[in-house]
């Protein structure tokens, strides 16, 4: 039997990968999130990001106060797949694709001088060379007088450091220096906010970056739902394995503000942000415990995971996505989902009793102004009743030829009589969007509080005060046509023209 021999080389193609890899969809302020990870790794309480052009060119440097590398430790550090120790308990990083991949993502070169004690080195690694020469290739050696005295003067009271330079930055989508920066520190602040909290110091352009917590956990108005450590059991690598995951979640205050802290009440942010090692890796997932909905615009909820789970959570290289093992997922399912439910039947009921007073509100000033414009109006005319004079003995009808008399109500209309009347009434989701009356003069709009209609424009837009009355003037007018033009030849098709509208609009927004 032949026994077959692995032994040729088969090196991947250097220009072709190099591009391959710039196409990832690597996000600018993930990659940089990145090269803050390492800087925290390599224990730096202050970093410091610059954002800046320089002959029309956008530049960018991270620089820490960590305990720069030596001559092996940087030679490894900008290769794909460097061999650097990594501690899955508390590092941050994990494949050791984190600087060579950011930096192939934002810039053409990618420059790192690092100091220990007196020793000063540079490496770079520059996309051109490697297209040229066909070949993963790269420049390693002492540092130049003009490198050493660049991170001699940003960290001038440190015994080590390291500045990570990005040159040719035409990866950036972003070329505003302001916009990006202040984007950047918002992302910062939120992915990298238990290290804030540990009294680690990061700057871009010389600005604090401030901790954002969509839990809001410093906010004395926040509600605490749970906070706990679940059991659960893995199989990794045909081994059994018995885990605590700790989830905590949070019910926000309804209004959140504070300039760059504020992260709304409202579908983008609510779920569970994914946490390894303390460093935010997804942000508001709903983990299929719960769907979407504004009943759960202030429920948070965070999932503490650490690196030693990332055979089972899947997390890519790029650290921007997780694929949860069946089986861990279904066991935090257990535990979770029951609360979700909790929660919405909870807010809902806050909600409504919220929502009735604001709603009705609107309604009343959207007939207000329906009253007013009454005269200028095409609306169905009131059917006034005849009725005969009641016969007495003796007594002679006093009503003058030609005059009718009307009902007690009619009689009694004030002035400026109403036009428009809203009402509510819960017709089933597949009901139709409103159905509505005549009544007097007056035209009865009967809202179906159940159809995702009124959900989607009436109760979810409730902040949205010119929206609602709007859609009350556009099903105001659709009524007064369908009352105008009714009769008995009429009211069938009216139904069905109703009633298909209906099913195609709740298809559309369920």
């Amino acid at each position: 039997m032949n026994t077959l021999k692995f032994n040729q080389p088969n090196e991947p193609n250097a220009a072709k990968l190099v591009e391959s890899l710039r196409c990832l969809g690597y996000d600018n302020y993930v990659a940089i999130a990145d090269i803050v990870d390492n800087s925290l790794d390599a224990d730096a309480d202050l970093i410091k990001i610059r954002i800046w052009t320089e002959k029309g060119q956008l530049r960018l440097s991270v620089g820490d106060n960590g305990i720069g590398m030596d001559y092996r430790t940087l030679d490894e550090a900008l290769k794909l797949g460097s061999l650097t120790p990594k501690d899955p308990i508390s590092d941050l990083g994990k494949f050791g694709m984190g600087l060579s991949t950011a930096g192939l993502s934002l810039a053409r070169q990618t420059k790192v001088i690092t100091r220990r004690d007196e020793t000063y080195l540079t490496s770079i690694v520059d996309i051109d060379e490697v297209m040229k020469t066909n070949s993963f290739c790269k420049f390693l050696d002492e540092s130049s007088t003009e490198d050493k005295k660049l991170i001699d003067e940003e960290f001038p009271e440190s015994k080590s450091a390291t500045i990570v330079m990005f040159d040719k930055c035409d990866g950036v989508r972003n070329q505003n220096v302001t916009v990006f920066a202040n984007t950047l520190k918002k992302h910062l602040g939120r992915v990298h906010r238990y290290f804030l909290r540990a009294d680690k110091r990061i700057t871009v352009n010389g600005e604090d970056v401030k901790i954002i917590d969509p839990l809001e956990l410093d906010n004395p108005d926040t509600e605490i739902f749970s906070d706990e450590e679940y059991p659960i059991t893995l199989k990794v690598d045909g081994q059994e394995r018995n885990e605590r995951i700790r989830v905590r979640i949070v019910l926000v205050p309804e209004n959140i503000t504070g300039g760059e802290r504020e992260i709304g009440t409202n579908i983008t942010y609510q779920g569970f942000y994914i946490l390894r090692n303390n460093r935010e890796i997804k942000m508001a997932q709903t983990l299929d415990a719960f769907t979407k909905h504004n009943d759960f615009n202030r429920m948070r909820g965070e999932v503490f995971l650490t690196g030693d789970l990332d055979k089972i959570v899947g997390i890519d290289f790029t650290k921007r996505d997780i694929v949860l093992d069946q089986s861990l997922k279904d066991q935090l399912l257990m535990h979770l989902k029951a609360q979700c439910v909790t929660i919405r039947r909870r807010e809902n009921s806050r909600t409504k009793a919220k929502e009735s007073d604001e709603i009705v509100d609107l309604h009343r000033q959207a007939e207000k102004y329906i009253d007013q414009k009454g005269k200028l109006l095409i609306t169905p005319k009131t059917q006034i009743e005849r009725r005969q004079p009641r016969k007495q003995v003796g007594v002679t009808p006093t009503v003058p030829k030609g005059q009718a008399l009307r009902r007690d109500f009619a009689e009694k209309q004030p002035a400026e009589a109403r036009r428009c009347k809203f009402e509510y009434e819960n017709l089933g989701a597949h009901g139709q969007i409103y159905e509505c009356d005549l009544v007097g003069r007056v035209v009865v709009i009967r809202w179906n509080i159940a159809h995702p209609f009124y959900q989607r424009f009436v109760l979810d837009q409730r902040s949205d005060g010119r929206l609602v009355t709007a859609v009350d003037y556009l099903v105001f007018s659709m009524a007064s046509a369908e009352l105008t033009t009714l009769n008995d030849d009429t009211r069938e098709l009216f139904n069905n023209f109703k009633a298909i509208v209906s099913s195609n609009v709740h298809t559309l927004l369920a």
